[in-house]
């Protein structure tokens, strides 16, 4: 997949991924803000309903005994003032001291005939029977009295008595909700403005919250109060009051969009991957084909030359290339195993052929490999072998395969004289070998990816450095397998210090 493609991919289904979120969050919204509303109808209807069912029962279903006696008695007395308003509206020629007979206002304690009028039958008993009203009236409050009871309340002030059964009416909201559709259980209060206090809480603390609440109805229970005397508080204790199936489907449509672009990302990562791995497979097999070829024109070469008859009959010269001959054969057989191992090494069965090996005969080993390599090239290696024990149970062969890649490497990445130093310790119950150079170095980003299979270090202006991308893969999967550790300490410019750390 072309780079410029998996951009432009990238790209469109952003831009479609951006679309869709913002076409969610404005759905949402006004998903959310309908919720509301019908949250807020739904409290309301509730809420009305019930006031109107306060309203239409009786006043006496609220009151204990003693209460309904003295509402009894209010009512009664507030009948017989009714009655005694009525006489003096229609008969206003019979009444004339304002002060102790207001119209509409019940006040009067009895009748007073104007001077100098002589009274007709019907007048006397308008006057009997304005008096009796009041006789009577007088009657209910003196039997109060005498009986040792409170003065006759107004029901606006039974509301304020611990007779008063509040919990009928928080009963009759709580139902009045479910019933509407709303089961979020309220804070509920009743609350006297006159004088700033709750005379009824259903739990205690929520003063503020109820205060502060949108939820306020006025409570006029039979009309004995007036409008803005008592109100009904409610208070919502979660944020999210109402949530119906648009808001859950939106819901679920934004994480399933989260999930696809999780998904997308996932693939492109993985798609983008593949394509790196797709170029360094193709970079590897260029490379290998050339480490390949150069050593079989070598030896074609060497060959060639042996078959002249002058060579051949120089002794010299015949053991130069010879030894030419063995050095590209030991130099593809080692690029040939390499790759063999590291391929058998990825497979989840392969197994270790431990057993007991100095590391420092390894070491030495190596050094002399490089030998020739390194006077070649006027470089040296220094051994500081120091551990007091360097035997391991470990696997040989790759053991050394790791020893000798971690070396070859150093010399590849030396541009000029190559200074490789080797050294060996003993950290408690590990051992540790460090191979250093001062060559190129590796970048910070790089240092990243250099155990990756197929991976190469860029090497800038040069050129010369031969490899495939598969040497410090092999070393990682080495030190995993005998459950080691490696590191690399790097500055471009300056060199790299590899650390393998095994266990003893």
């Amino acid at each position: 997949m072309k780079r410029k493609f998996l951009v432009l991919l990238v790209t469109l289904f952003s831009l479609a991924a951006i679309g869709m979120v913002v076409v969610q969050i404005v759905q949402t919204r006004r998903v959310t803000e309908i919720s509301d509303n019908l949250f807020n109808v739904s409290v309301n209807n509730a809420m009305s309903n019930v006031i109107d069912q306060f309203d239409r029962m009786k006043m006496d279903q609220y009151l204990s005994q003693r209460e309904r006696v003295r509402l009894r008695q209010y009512r009664r007395i507030e009948e017989l003032n009714d009655r005694m308003l009525d006489i003096v509206r229609i008969h206003q020629d019979l009444f004339y001291d304002e002060t102790r007979t207001r119209l509409d206002v019940a006040l009067q304690d009895s009748a007073f005939i104007l001077p100098q009028v002589r009274l007709s039958a019907s007048d006397s008993n308008v006057i009997r029977r304005y008096n009796t009203l009041v006789n009577a009236r007088k009657v209910l409050n003196d039997s109060a009295e005498n009986k040792g009871g409170r003065p006759i309340a107004k029901p606006s002030e039974i509301l304020t008595s611990d007779n008063f059964n509040y919990s009928m009416l928080d009963s009759l909201i709580r139902e009045e909700l479910i019933l509407n559709g709303v089961d979020i259980s309220p804070y509920i209060g009743v609350y006297d403005n006159n004088n700033s206090e709750f005379l009824f809480l259903s739990k205690s603390g929520v003063e503020e919250n109820l205060m502060a609440t949108p939820y306020r109805y006025n409570f006029l229970p039979s009309g004995i109060a007036s409008a803005q005397e008592y109100h009904i508080v409610l208070h919502f204790p979660t944020s999210l009051i109402f949530v119906n199936d648009s808001v859950i489907f939106v819901l679920m449509n934004c994480f399933l969009i989260f999930v696809v672009i999780v998904l997308f990302l996932v693939a492109i990562h993985t798609i983008n991957n593949m394509r790196k791995v797709d170029e360094m497979k193709t970079e590897f097999t260029n490379n290998m084909t050339h480490e390949i070829k150069t050593p079989l024109a070598t030896i074609s070469l060497a060959c060639e030359m042996l078959q002249d008859p002058s060579v051949n009959s120089n002794d010299e010269m015949r053991r130069n290339f010879l030894n030419i001959i063995g050095d590209e054969n030991r130099r593809m057989r080692t690029l040939v195993e390499t790759i063999l191992q590291s391929a058998k090494m990825a497979k989840k069965n392969f197994t270790l052929n431990c057993k007991e090996l100095n590391v420092h005969d390894l070491i030495r080993a190596t050094a002399d490999d490089f030998k020739l390599t390194l006077e070649s090239r006027q470089g040296t290696l220094t051994l500081n072998l120091n551990a007091p024990d360097a035997t391991l149970y470990a696997d040989e062969l790759h053991i050394n395969n790791m020893i000798h890649n971690l070396v070859d490497n150093a010399i590849k990445y030396s541009p000029e004289k190559p200074t490789i130093t080797i050294e060996t310790s003993v950290k408690g119950n590990r051992f540790e070998l460090s191979v250093a150079d001062k060559g190129l170095g590796i970048s910070k980003d790089d240092q990243k990816h250099i155990f990756e299979k197929y991976y190469r270090v860029s090497t800038g202006d040069v050129h010369n450095v031969k490899g495939f991308g598969i040497g410090l893969s092999y070393v990682y999967q080495v030190v995993s397998l005998h459950h080691g550790s490696i590191s690399v300490n790097s500055e471009l410019g300056k060199g790299s210090t590899f650390v393998v750390s095994l266990p003893i």
